[in-house]
């Protein structure tokens, strides 16, 4: 039976990224036997594979739970790589969830469990975390610090997809630093390795970003192309988040060639998305946009549906993007 639980999990392990819920499902099955007999190791790998999973899929407390229940045996197990990895899902789960000082400790931890044992790969991961989090606090000196010793990491070790993570998240503190050119020549690089891999997630947020980075330099065919292929990308993995984004962000396209009807459907069908996976910060983003664009071209049919409306002439909402992590 033990056999067949890491059997199970392995598998689970090797298809995470190219298939979420197939890895799960194996994930599930294995918990269920490896609690049928009592199995602590098992389970805590079922575990963190269910919470990874969570957390991919954007089941952030769902995630958070199965990080803990993990956390709870590896620390019973005495396994430190487990409670590293355990603890750096549960930082993940506080971020996405806007948690900020909880994910910082949480990511502390598992980077102090993760140096003791000398794992690069983890310790890849979890810099790369630690830097987002900090991007996302609007340190970008620390960010980029934390991120460039995640990839030289990923270089040492010679691990293609994580060193594309990095890669992707320091374009974009380049990008928020307005510092464009640097910012596409990271997500290029990036990009050319997710396609290689057929990652369509993380291929879709690369675009996003991409097609922003050209967006500020009013690049706007190339933005435009650029997030089209992303709602694609996004519609084909059924993530109603990400194309929601996608389009939100391409609705700043046309209203900067001054296509208002079409930017105001592009955000109406964002609105939809965001609203049929319940997600607040989207849908306020979603209403202040529309409020902005009725405002700047009256006369615009549809249904406004008391939408506030904003000052001519201010400045975009910008939405919070899926983030790439390996």
């Amino acid at each position: 039976m033990k056999e067949e639980i890491e059997r199970l999990n392995k598998e689970a392990k090797a298809i995470k990224r190219q298939d979420p819920a197939r890895a799960e499902e194996l994930a599930r099955k294995a918990q269920a036997l490896a609690h049928e007999i009592g199995d602590r190791a098992g389970l805590a790998e079922s575990l963190t594979i269910i919470a990874d999973m969570c957390w991919r899929t954007e089941r952030y407390a769902e995630g958070m739970q199965a990080a803990r229940e993990a956390l709870a045996l590896f620390t019973e197990l005495d396994d430190l790589r487990g409670k590293a990895r355990a603890l750096n899902i549960v930082g993940i789960c506080h971020e996405e969830l806007g948690e900020m000082n909880k994910a910082m400790l949480a990511f502390q931890e598992s980077l102090k469990w993760a140096e003791h044992i000398g794992d690069k790969k983890l310790l890849a991961s979890i810099l790369n975390n630690i830097g987002t989090l900090y991007k996302d606090l609007a340190d970008y000196p620390t960010a980029l610090e934390c991120l460039f010793k995640g990839l030289a990491l990923c270089q040492e070790i010679s691990d293609r997809y994580s060193e594309a993570i990095a890669r992707c998240n320091i374009g974009t503190v380049y990008k928020l630093n307005k510092e464009y050119g640097n910012a596409l020549k990271e997500y290029q690089s990036a990009l050319t390795v997710f396609e290689s891999l057929n990652l369509k997630k993380e291929t879709a947020i690369t675009l996003v970003n991409i097609g922003n980075a050209f967006g500020a330099l009013n690049d706007l065919e190339n933005a435009q192309c650029s997030l089209e292929k992303a709602i694609q990308c996004f519609q084909e993995i059924s993530s109603a988040s990400g194309a929601a984004s996608a389009k939100l962000n391409l609705a700043v396209v046309y209203e900067k060639e001054g296509e208002y009807e079409q930017a105001v459907q592009l955000c109406a069908e964002g609105l939809a998305l965001s609203e049929q996976v319940a997600n607040k910060g989207l849908i306020a983003t979603v209403c202040l946009n529309l409020g902005r664009l009725y405002s700047k071209k009256q006369g615009i049919k549809g249904d406004e549906r008391g939408y506030s409306t904003l000052e001519q002439g201010s400045e975009n909402v910008a939405f919070k993007q899926p983030k790439t992590r390996a």
